[in-house]
C-alpha cells in the first residue's frame, strides 16, 4: 500500500487524515469542495492534494520532486487552475492567438502571474479583485484540453469556486456529470452557500478549521516576504485575524491606520462628532469595497469584543478596545451591541452589492450606529 501524508497545520489534521485514509484505500472522490473562513489554508491544501495524486513515487507520496508534483506546484502549469479574472483579463488571447509582434499579455501569462502568486503565499487574501468572476470561456477551454491530458492523472483546482458566474456553473455541472477517468477537481471557497446546490452535491464536502493564534503567528510570519517586518504580527492583529494567517498579515501593515480609525468611528460615532469622522473617513482612501469591507470587519471585531468585556469574557484585541473607554459611555449595553454587529452586516452587504457608495454607506452607517443609545 502506498503510504501518503499531506503537510499543514495541526488544527487541520482532522480533514488531512479524512483524506489520506480516501488516497491509501483508493477511493478518493474525483470532485472534492474544501470550504472554510478565508485565508485559512483552502489553497495550500488544494495543491497538497493535487501533488499527491499526481505523484508516481512507488513508496510515499507525494514525494515532492517527480514530475507529477512539479507540474502540481508549478506556475507554468495553467491548465490545471481555474482562477477569477476581470472582464478585462478574461478577454486576453490565448497564446495560440497573439501575434508574433504581440507585446500584450496572453490570458496564460496573466493565470500565471497570478498562479505564482498563490503558491508563493497560499494563504493571501487579496490576490483577486472584488470584481474578479469565472467566465464559461475559461471552462471551456479546460474541457477542451482534456484530450491532451494522455495517460497521465490529471487535476484541476477550482480556487474560489463560488464566483463561477451563471453559464460557468452549468457548463462545470455537465462536465461534473461525466468527469473523465483518472481527472480530479479540487474547488475551494469561502461561501459555499453561493455555488449551485447541484454542483455542492456532486463533490465530497470538506471543511476546514481556523487555526490557533499560534498557528497564525507561526504560518504568517513563514510566508510572509522578506522585508515584512515580522514584529507587526501583535497579539491585536493575530486576534483579529480570527484563525486566518491571511487576514493577519493583509491586516498587519495597515493596523497602526485602521485600528485608530475604528476606534475613532465608535467613538465620535457615540459622541456625535460626525463633521470630523466623515473627514477621517475620506483621508483613509476606503472607496474600493474589498478594502472598506476589511475595515468594517475590523469595526465588527472591536464592536464583538465590547461585547465579550461587557460579559467579562477574554478580549480578541485587548489593546485597541480597551482604548474606547466603554465604561464612559454608560447607555451602552449588550442589546445596543448586538445592534451594532447588525448595522455593521448589513454595510458590509450594500457595499458588497454596490447598492451604494462606499463613502455614503459608511456616512450612514455613523449617523444609525447606536442610534437611540447616544
Amino acid at each position: 500500500m502506498i503510504d501518503y501524508s499531506l503537510k499543514g497545520p495541526v488544527s487541520q489534521e482532522r480533514a488531512r487524515i479524512r483524506l489520506m485514509s480516501a488516497l491509501r484505500e483508493n477511493r478518493f472522490p474525483q470532485a472534492i469542495l474544501i470550504d472554510g473562513p478565508t485565508g485559512i489554508g483552502k489553497k495550500a491544501l488544494a495543491m497538497e492534494i493535487a501533488k499527491a495524486l499526481q505523484c508516481t513515487d512507488p513508496a510515499g507520496r507525494p514525494c515532492g520532486h517527480c514530475f507529477g508534483c512539479r507540474m502540481a506546484a508549478e506556475s507554468g502549469a495553467t491548465e490545471n487552475w481555474i482562477i477569477p479574472l476581470e472582464a478585462a483579463e478574461a478577454r486576453a488571447k490565448k497564446a495560440e492567438d497573439a501575434t508574433a509582434r504581440s507585446t500584450a499579455k496572453t490570458i496564460e501569462d496573466i493565470k500565471q502571474d497570478y498562479i505564482k502568486e498563490i503558491i508563493k503565499n497560499p494563504y493571501r487574501v487579496d490576490i483577486f479583485s472584488a470584481a474578479a468572476f469565472i467566465s464559461v470561456e475559461l471552462m471551456r477551454t479546460m474541457t477542451s484540453s482534456f484530450a491532451m491530458r494522455g495517460d497521465r492523472v490529471r487535476t484541476v483546482i477550482i480556487a474560489e469556486a463560488d464566483r463561477m458566474n451563471e453559464a460557468a456553473s452549468n457548463a462545470f455541472l455537465k462536465t461534473l456529470e461525466d468527469v473523465p477517468p483518472d481527472t480530479y477537481f479540487i474547488l475551494t471557497t469561502s461561501s459555499r452557500e453561493k455555488m449551485l446546490q447541484t454542483i455542492r452535491s456532486r463533490c465530497l464536502a470538506l471543511h476546514l478549521l481556523p487555526l490557533t493564534d499560534d498557528e497564525v503567528q507561526k504560518e504568517a510570519a513563514r510566508v510572509a516576504d522578506e522585508d515584512f517586518d515580522r514584529t507587526m504580527l501583535t497579539d491585536d492583529v493575530v486576534g483579529m485575524a480570527v484563525g486566518s494567517p491571511g487576514k493577519a498579515l493583509y491586516y498587519a501593515p495597515l493596523c497602526e491606520q485602521w485600528n485608530p480609525l475604528a476606534v475613532d468611528f465608535i467613538r465620535k460615532s457615540l459622541l456625535q462628532d460626525y463633521t470630523d469622522l466623515f473627514f477621517a473617513l475620506k483621508e483613509a482612501s476606503l472607496e474600493d469595497p474589498y478594502v472598506a469591507n476589511r475595515f468594517l470587519e475590523v469595526m465588527s471585531f472591536l464592536v464583538a469584543d465590547l461585547l465579550r468585556e461587557l460579559g467579562g469574557a477574554p478580549l480578541r484585541m485587548p489593546t485597541t478596545t480597551a482604548s474606547i473607554g466603554l465604561k464612559n459611555f454608560p447607555r451602552i449595553d449588550a442589546t445596543a451591541l448586538e445592534l451594532a454587529l447588525v448595522d455593521i452586516q448589513e454595510t458590509m452587504s450594500r457595499i458588497e452589492s454596490r447598492r451604494a457608495t462606499t463613502t455614503m454607506s459608511l456616512q450612514t452607517l455613523a449617523l444609525k450606529l447606536f442610534e437611540g443609545y447616544k
